[in-house]
């Protein structure tokens, strides 16, 4: 392969990116959907009740509610451009809000399932969570999916769809039940599910953004930081 080759390989994985302005969008966008306010952590704790219930209650129309309703996947993608820009800012803050919201989803699951008293049989959907090549893959390419359409402006009505597809809350709050029936083989098992999820998720962002060339708009970060931190503390 010459150097012209190259080249031309090189502008084709590119996706066709842009202009800097289509990446400062973005940027504004990712950090504006997972800004840790009020909002954001109430979206949290009722997409954990929604999806907690409907696990409960074996309907899987209401644990597709909860994870569209669900917020967590904005902060996994943030954390993917932290670690591909260089960002530790970015990282760490999208590292805190993912925690506060796994301890809030784990502890509304935990106080729904201690409140219908479930024993680990009525968790008929858990038993699709096993961790394989397979899942894991699933979880990818949902990562990679949703870190593409993020950044494309005419793709945003896709992300719904793309929510569904991302099983981030269900196994969350499916720990927390597990946690209220006491039921330690289950934990590890919907918990290491989750875990696998995140970072297939993590990955596929990683795969996408630096062909995104987002370092050029790095400063944005920054810039969309400040004002967040200024939000909240006003």
């Amino acid at each position: 392969m010459n150097f012209k080759e190259v080249t031309k390989f090189k502008e084709v994985i590119k996706f066709k990116n842009g202009h800097d302005e289509n990446k400062k969008v973005f940027i504004s966008s990712i950090i504006n959907s997972s800004t840790p306010n009020f909002d954001f952590y109430i979206m949290v704790i009722l997409a954990s009740l929604i999806t907690s219930l409907g696990i409960i209650a074996d309907n899987l129309p209401l644990v597709i509610a909860g994870m569209i309703v669900a917020p967590l996947l904005s902060p996994i993608l943030a954390m993917s451009l932290g670690f591909t820009i260089f960002k530790p800012k970015l990282i760490w803050r999208s590292i805190k809000i993912m925690l506060l919201s796994i301890i809030l989803s784990i502890s509304i699951s935990t106080l729904v399932g201690l409140l219908f008293k479930i024993e680990n049989h009525q968790l008929a959907l858990v038993d699709k969570m096993n961790i394989s090549w397979l899942t894991f893959s699933i979880a990818l390419a949902a990562g990679i999916t949703a870190s593409y359409a993020w950044t494309r402006v005419n793709s945003k009505d896709y992300l719904s769809g793309i929510a569904i597809a991302v099983t981030i809350i269900p196994p969350l709050t499916a720990t927390g039940l597990s946690i209220s029936c006491l039921d330690i083989a289950l934990f590890e098992k919907v918990f290491s599910f989750f875990l696998m999820n995140l970072i297939g998720i993590f990955l596929g962002g990683i795969v996408v953004f630096p062909l995104m060339n987002f370092y050029k708009v790095k400063k944005v970060v920054d810039k969309e930081i400040k004002k967040e931190e200024l939000h909240i503390n006003s």
